[in-house]
């Protein structure tokens, strides 16, 4: 079985996983002047809040061009997300293997990505920094929010 440490990481990084999608269906539901209920029916669909911002990322870039600020920083919000979510899909469907290999006399543990089949090599430090990459980018979604004239109206959460 994984250690603890590990396990804790991949928890943390799960949550904060979850605290970005709804901080990103949060933004596309204010940018659109939704009601907040959007953002549960977003979030309802598998990726829901990544295909949601890149359904603004294109209204944006419609309405104001692809050299506008806005549209410029949706995209690398977008990129960022998708980095992010895509490292973490990494390693929660990561499985722990026991390896047999010729050099040892005994099986090694290993982290396997059935999907890829490669073997995975993580440190306590790299989940850490994911962890914060995922925080960074939620924090990044929320403070977008105010770009938009919806954010400032009585806004109920």
């Amino acid at each position: 079985m994984a250690d603890n440490k590990f396990l804790q990481a991949l928890g943390e990084i799960t949550a904060e996983a979850s605290a970005l999608e709804y901080c990103v269906a949060y933004l596309v539901t204010v940018a659109r002047g939704e009601d907040k209920a959007q953002v549960a029916a977003t979030l309802k669909r598998v990726g829901g809040a990544r295909q949601e911002l890149l359904k603004l990322c294109e209204e944006t870039r419609v309405a104001k061009g692809k050299n506008d600020q806005l549209y410029k920083d949706l995209v690398r919000l977008e990129q960022r997300m998708s980095k992010a979510l895509w490292e973490r899909n990494r390693l929660v469907h990561a499985v722990e293997v026991l390896r047999l290999t010729d050099h040892l006399l005994d099986p090694e543990l290993a982290l396997w990505h059935p999907k890829t089949d490669t073997d995975l090599s993580v440190s306590e430090t790299e989940m850490k920094r994911l962890v914060q990459e995922l925080r960074g980018v939620a924090g990044t979604a929320l403070r977008t929010t105010h770009q938009f004239p919806s954010s400032t109206e009585g806004s109920t959460s």
